[in-house]
């Protein structure tokens, strides 16, 4: 991994260029924190983990990415000081990586003084030969015994002096100081040629802007405050339509120059091969190559790379080392084309030996060397900065931030997103195109019908003419696209109209963009699957990331690495198991006859024992809601119980990933159906019965099989395995028998982040306490683990004591407090609000005295409901404007409308204010927002919105001003504690606590989950420093239980004890919450005279 000296250049945030002039504090503090913790100096100082080996020897220390959390209150500008502080590192990096492959001043000379004619002959890539140690030299001194036979033995020529291997080292030396050299020039070469390019598309926006704005100007027309956003995004359509067109006429061009010297080639510019020979051959394609395991023989290398490779070589031979040389021809430079400009090892100097052109033309044949600028993976291009956030909301957010900062307007960015955000084309949205708000596909629909349409080319037939994605008629227009897409930053919504104006697919221009851009915005799912990665073609290796409201991490991780394998997905791929068997049983090596068969017998013995479900048992246990039987086991516990324990699951399972076995199934089991196909519709012959059970055309079973294996080969720590069979009543429905495998321990899950990236931060509003966050996420680091609970020590001390995290009623600058070690870097800090202007309340009885008990076995009853109707419309008659109550659940939601509705209540609230609930589905929430909003500001009585905690409103969606003047929390929304996952988890972290000494315990996790969903509820209120909210938590135990209290933010504490009861009565919060909005109206609220 690059390791950057320390120089004095490096950022400070007195330094970084912030878009307004008077910053808050806390912005130039987190800003701090965040470059202190990623200064070159302490990075390569502090970093390095060293080993010890199975014999106490000391192994090579390697480099750990250090985690940064950063802790800052919703509406502190947080988003906006991580985006400034990422890009300064990041141009610091870009210009540190090119001055690194220079020499040195003590390598300089020796490499001045060599010729070049004297390198010996493939040395290039080399590595640099190490010098001679000091104990070498000793042993030479000593004249200790040396057998001199062994040199006897060698032919004379070969024979070096000691002189002939200094000479050879200085040569190998000087070898690799010329290839860092060419690798410089070449990456600095294309690097410039791109951004040329980029210049000059926007020069033509500009220009055209300007005159747009002139004319705008003197028709009177531009008075929208979105005008020139839209005026902008028109002109940019009309740019890459242009630039696609001309692509296209380039390619239409080429392809007549080609056919005309009877030369045929794909979209890429690659000439096609004519495969002759008889009809087997196809079938060949998928038939398993002879295994042999490691612990069999020698030469274990995968076959499957060496045809690559020697092809890559065959294609190599001939061609010179120098660019700008072609054969005898001299080279002149043409201007490189969009897929040139794009390509990863043009930027990164890794394909330093071809053309770019070459380069582009290559894809996965192309040669690579292992040494690139800024020591990213060869092909990936740029250093990058990785900011990922769980909504697309947030990461349009973070873009938006992004355009305001220094480098705004020419900062490449790439969003990425699913093909539901991204596609463009009508026929696969939607199902019908006369009612597209009732047809839109899902995600897996959009994702099987693209996949078929660029598969559909290869199998024809006579009734079914070829049916293709019309997007993707030109390799050449996505990457036109593509480079359009890093003109300015865009995120996902405005690169699929880009798409959609010029015909061009946007989803898989986005991954064309990706090796040339700075900054990558993604969810969270793609960033921490190694899969997704790999398949989007993202490389971590040396990125920042920057993980946004990081408290959701652990959950989505669980969700990742949890798998499950139906009864019809495990007789699926037994059934295309025997359909291979039988096929290939004549053809297929013994070992792989044997491998075959005990994948056969574990997956009858799980169909088998799926389709038995237990008549009961201590472990067996029934849902009331869903009647379904179900069983937890250890995952180590399931091939015991199947009776499969002689089967060793990590020799299964390397035979499959080495020999591609699911791969190979799948391209098998489609080539059958499509010859099927094809048979039936010439009425030659009928599919048989094995090729019309299949399940999917593009995931195997197989691979989900291979998946579930995977999790088995774990330990019990790491998770569990829930056995459910549905009820006798529901066998005909769509639940089937599954094993379910969910994530307990998650500990480890990060662990190629921290092996690849360069730093990881953890930001968020709700990170504390930082034990949580470290016992869920690096839970196996000792290091992270002992570094979080000294510093959280620290803070809860500083919490009782009222400093330095707690705003006093004189201090309108709240102060932070950061705790540095080699491993971690924490940072929290205050509200930008003065304390004056936000009203925390306890709400535990209602106007009747009613106690407010929202716990999960009284809060459904009338007469609570009733009660907190009563709240609400007096609440009603106080509060200004916008009012949002957050409720436990959806279904508590359903409950409390039914009751109010039957009793009248209902109609009360709507002669108050104009009522709005949130919607279930996330497709309308927009709209839902954009409802509340004009509610809000066209009238005087404003609206009142019912949200549910955890829900789709309550994280990520900006309240300011006006849209939330109160929020009311009804409850704590506790996790269902007799969730059989959340009981191992909470025992996992009891286990692990007291064996390490460190940690959380299970209660304290169980708490905390409930207190940063109330949390996160009441930061949607406050949004910026002269924003005020009135805050009221109504249930008894916001009053009586100190954790509660506690686990509020220190902001919203303002350093104040438990309210007593007599705080918490209803008649004393209306007063204080009218006494609130009467001063605020009145004009006396303080404001902050803050450009942001």
């Amino acid at each position: 991994m690059s390791e950057m000296p320390a120089t004095a250049d490096f950022p400070s945030a007195a330094t970084v260029q912030f878009p307004f002039k008077s910053p808050y504090n806390v912005q130039k503090e987190l800003m701090q924190a965040m470059l202190d913790a990623l200064h070159p100096g302490r990075l390569n100082d502090e970093t390095r983990h060293v080993g010890v080996d199975a014999v106490g020897i000391s192994k090579p220390s390697t480099r750990r990415a250090p985690i940064i959390m950063l802790e800052s209150p919703t509406g502190t500008g947080k988003s906006l000081s991580l985006a400034c502080a990422s890009m300064a590192w990041l141009k610091y990096c870009e210009r540190a990586d090119l001055d690194e492959l220079l020499p040195t001043k003590e390598d300089g000379p020796k490499a001045a003084v060599i010729d070049s004619t004297d390198s010996p002959r493939g040395n290039i890539g080399s590595a640099v030969a190490p010098s001679r140690t000091s104990s070498q030299d000793s042993v030479k001194n000593n004249n200790i015994k040396t057998y001199d036979w062994i040199d006897a033995w060698q032919p004379a020529d070969l024979q070096l002096s000691e002189n002939s291997t200094s000479r050879i080292e200085s040569q190998t030396r000087a070898s690799s100081h010329r290839q860092s050299e060419q690798i410089r020039s070449f990456a600095i070469q294309n690097r410039a040629a791109l951004d040329q390019q980029l210049s000059d598309i926007r020069s033509r926006l500009d220009r055209l802007m300007t005159v747009a704005n002139f004319a705008s100007t003197s028709t009177e027309t531009c008075k929208a405050p979105n005008v020139g956003r839209d005026q902008e995004r028109k002109l940019r359509e009309n740019l890459v339509r242009s630039g696609v067109a001309a692509a296209l006429a380039k390619e239409r061009k080429r392809n007549r120059i080609l056919a005309r010297s009877g030369r045929k080639c794909d979209s890429r510019g690659n000439k096609r091969r004519k495969i002759t020979g008889s009809g087997s051959r196809e079938e060949d394609e998928y038939l398993l190559a002879a295994y042999q395991s490691a612990d069999e023989g020698p030469g274990n290398s995968s076959s499957d790379s060496e045809e690559d490779d020697d092809e890559t070589a065959l294609n190599d031979l001939g061609r010179t080392n120098d660019p700008t040389k072609q054969g005898d021809k001299l080279y002149r430079p043409q201007p490189l084309s969009s897929k040139a400009l794009l390509e990863g090892s043009n930027i990164d100097g890794s394909g330093y030996q071809n053309s770019p052109e070459t380069n582009a033309r290559l894809w996965d044949k192309r040669t690579i060397n292992s040494l690139t600028v800024g020591a990213v993976t060869a092909g990936t291009g740029l250093r990058k900065v990785i900011y990922a956030a769980r909504t697309h909301s947030q990461l349009t957010q973070f873009i938006g931030e992004l355009k305001r900062t220094h480098w705004g307007k020419d900062v490449k960015v790439v969003a990425l997103g699913s093909r539901s955000l991204l596609c463009s084309n009508d026929d696969v949205l939607f199902s019908s195109t006369r009612n597209k708000r009732t047809s839109r596909r899902g995600e897996a629909e959009i994702t099987e019908l693209c996949l078929d349409m660029q598969k559909s080319n290869k199998v024809r037939t006579k009734h079914k003419p070829k049916s293709s994605c019309p997007y993707l008629a030109s390799s050449e227009a996505i990457s036109t696209l593509a480079l359009h897409s890093l003109v300015r930053p865009t995120d996902v919504e405005d690169v699929a109209k880009l798409g959609k104006a010029s015909h061009t697919c946007s989803y898989y221009a986005s991954r064309e963009a990706l090796n040339a851009a700075e900054v990558v915005v993604l969810p969270y799912n793609t960033l921490l699957s190694p899969q997704a990665r790999q398949s989007v073609g993202l490389s971590i290796k040396n990125a920042l990331i920057v993980i946004d409201e990081a408290h959701n991490i652990p959950e989505t991780v669980r969700n990742i690495s949890s798998c499950k394998l139906s009864l019809p997905v495990a007789e699926a791929a037994l059934s295309q198991l025997l359909a291979y068997t039988r096929k290939y049983a004549g053809r297929l090596a013994g070992r792989n006859i044997f491998y075959l068969g005990q994948i056969r017998r574990i997956l009858s013995t799980m169909i088998k024992y799926l389709k038995r479900p237990p008549t009961g048992g201590r472990n067996a246990s029934e849902d009331l809601e869903d009647k379904n039987q179900k069983e937890m086991i250890a995952a180590v516990d399931l091939m015991f119980t199947l009776k499969l324990d002689n089967i060793n699951l990590f020799t299964i399972l390397r035979y499959m990933e080495k020999s591609r076995l699911s791969q190979k199934l799948l391209g098998f089991i489609n080539q059958t159906l499509a010859v099927a196909e094809v048979s039936q519709e010439d009425e030659s012959a009928t599919p048989s019965k094995e090729t019309t059970e299949f399940l999917s055309k593009h995931v195997s079973s197989m691979s989900i099989f291979e998946t579930f294996i995977q999790r088995l080969t774990g330990t019990s720590r790491e998770g569990k395995i829930i056995i459910e069979w549905p009820a006798e009543e529901l066998l005909t429905g769509v639940q089937n028998a599954t094993f379910r495998f969910v994530q307990i321990h998650s500990g480890s899950q990060l662990e190629n982040l921290v092996q690849e990236a360069h730093a990881i931060v953890l930001a968020g509003g709700t990170l504390r306490p930082f034990t949580h966050v470290a016992a869920e996420l690096f839970g196996d680091d000792v290091d992270v683990m002992s570094a979080a609970s000294v510093a959280e020590g620290y803070l809860a001390q500083c919490d009782l004591t009222g400093s330095p995290t707690s705003a006093s009623s004189s201090s309108l600058i709240p102060s932070s407090s950061v705790y540095r070690t080699p491993r971690l870097t924490t940072f929290t800090c205050g509200h930008v609000i003065p304390p004056s202007h936000v009203i925390t309340a306890c709400l535990s009885s209602g106007p009747t005295a009613q106690n407010l008990d929202f716990r999960h076995f009284s809060r459904s009853s009338n007469d609570i409901i009733d009660e907190l109707g009563r709240v609400v419309l007096n609440l009603c008659n106080v509060v200004p404007k916008g009012f949002i109550v957050f409720l436990p659940s959806y279904k508590y939601e359903s409950q409390i409308f039914q009751r109010w509705r039957s009793t009248g209540l209902m109609l009360q609230l709507e002669k108050r204010k104009s009522l709005h609930r949130e919607p279930k589905n996330s497709r309308d929430l927009e709209a839902a927002l954009a409802r509340y909003s004009d509610a809000v500001s066209s009238t005087n009585a404003g609206a009142l919105l019912f949200s549910v905690m955890g829900g789709k409103m309550s994280e990520g969606i900006n309240f300011a001003d006006d849209m939330a003047r109160c929020v009311l929390v009804v409850g704590l929304p506790y996790p269902d504690i007799t969730d059989p996952v959340l009981t191992e988890k909470m025992k996992s972290l009891n286990r692990d606590c007291s064996d390490a000494g460190i940690g959380i315990s299970g209660q304290a996790y169980y708490q905390n989950l409930c207190m940063r969903t109330v949390n996160q509820s009441v930061g949607r209120a406050i949004r910026h420093a002269n924003d005020y909210a009135a805050i009221i938590l109504s249930d008894f135990r916001y009053a009586t239980d100190t954790k509660i209290w506690r686990g509020l933010p220190a902001w919203l504490r303002k350093g104040c004890n438990v309210p007593t009861q007599g705080d918490a009565v209803f008649g004393k919060v209306m007063k204080d919450v009218r006494s609130f909005f009467a001063e605020k109206k009145g004009g006396r609220c303080m404001t902050l005279s803050k450009d942001n």
